[in-house]
């Protein structure tokens, strides 16, 4: 099992593929028959057909941009905690407006380094207009 350090630096491994825009690079991140429930509460992605066309609609569709904040590691060596502000384009608006999600994600891993789950906490308060940078 990956060391906590270890796991750490893959959850920023997986923010910097994601900010590279690299769906590939991202999907072999995960296990072949990985989970993702984003929101927490919504039916989850299941597989390795279902996650890529999961990244492909977050990184080309919703152009995310993830800023890590405060990493988290676990007591049972297979979990990280993950603060995030998820920059995203905002699907209802034409002229291309983009919103902040405050998301906490919690990531687990194998014992060979790969993600299989990954659940993102975050709700309707947490989703506001981007600011312009």
């Amino acid at each position: 099992m990956p060391d906590e350090a270890k796991r750490k630096q893959l959850v920023l491994d997986y923010f910097d593929r994601v900010n590279a825009k690299d769906v590939d690079a991202v999907c072999q991140m995960f296990t072949a028959d990985a989970r993702i429930e984003d929101p927490v509460g919504t039916e989850p992605v299941v597989g390795a057909e279902a996650v890529r066309a999961y990244f492909r609609r977050v990184i080309e569709e919703f152009g995310t941009q993830d800023t890590p904040g405060t990493l988290t590691g676990s007591q049972d060596e297979a979990h990280v905690a993950a603060s995030l502000k998820a920059t995203i384009r905002n699907p209802q608006d034409p002229e291309g407006g983009r919103l902040a999600v405050n998301v906490t994600s919690v990531f687990r891993f194998t014992a060979d380094g790969l993600i299989a789950e990954m659940r993102a906490y975050w709700g309707a308060t947490d989703v506001a207009p981007a600011e312009c940078d």
